[in-house]
């Protein structure tokens, strides 16, 4: 039986980490596997760049879909659902937007944030990273900003549950995880999932 997966999409600083950790522990005893999208960038010499709308400055474009290597990520998402584990949880900003990987998803979630609450996390990531706090800003509002509106965004229209991220909706999303996961543990237990069947009952775009 494959492994059922969970793609996790959502703008930079969202809390995606965070939910997929949740996740993890909620599943417990289940086998859960992460990977990350942030481990499939290309070199940096193969990055596209995006010139800011004013200036014309240009920066390595890591919120484009083809800074990444989706044809490696498909093949490793393949390989993972025929491992050992119960679950698989793909975790990216733009896991969603491709659309042979939503294929290979169980169940697709969404972490909305406030965009200032996202910044903010950004910033103090970065920092604590040992970035320039004005090439952090410079950045964001010169190309992230942009391209979530172009790339991710658009992504949530996929989505089976939008997941709130902010730091002051944490029950919202707690109740909405565990419902996630009953929902999930139910569909492990049963017999007979095929390797390409989706039975997961998963009302389109359902918030809390």
């Amino acid at each position: 039986m494959a492994a059922l997966v969970i793609g996790i999409g959502g703008g930079s600083g969202s809390g995606k980490s965070a939910i997929a950790g949740e996740l993890r522990d909620l599943l417990a005893p289940l086998a859960v596997s992460l990977i990350r999208q942030d481990g499939y960038f290309r070199e940096a010499e193969a990055l596209p760049r995006h010139a800011a709308p004013e200036g014309g400055r240009t920066w390595p474009d890591h919120n484009h879909p083809a800074s990444f290597d989706i044809a490696r990520l498909q093949d490793d998402l393949r390989a993972a659902r025929g491992g050992p584990a119960d679950i698989v949880i793909l975790e990216g900003i733009l896991v969603l937007q491709d659309a042979a990987l939503r294929d290979l998803m169980d169940v697709k979630l969404f972490v909305e944030a406030d965009a200032d609450e996202r910044i903010v996390r950004r910033i103090r990531r970065n920092v604590a990273a040992g970035h320039d706090l004005d090439e952090i800003c410079d950045f964001y509002l010169d190309s992230v900003r942009y391209r979530h509106r172009e790339f991710c965004e658009p992504t949530r229209r996929h989505a089976d549950f939008v997941v709130p991220g902010g730091a002051h909706e944490r029950s919202q999303a707690r109740a909405l995880l565990e419902e996630i996961c009953r929902r999930v543990r139910a569909e492990v237990a049963g017999a007979g999932r095929g390797d390409s069947e989706k039975t997961l009952d998963c009302p389109e775009d359902r918030e809390r």
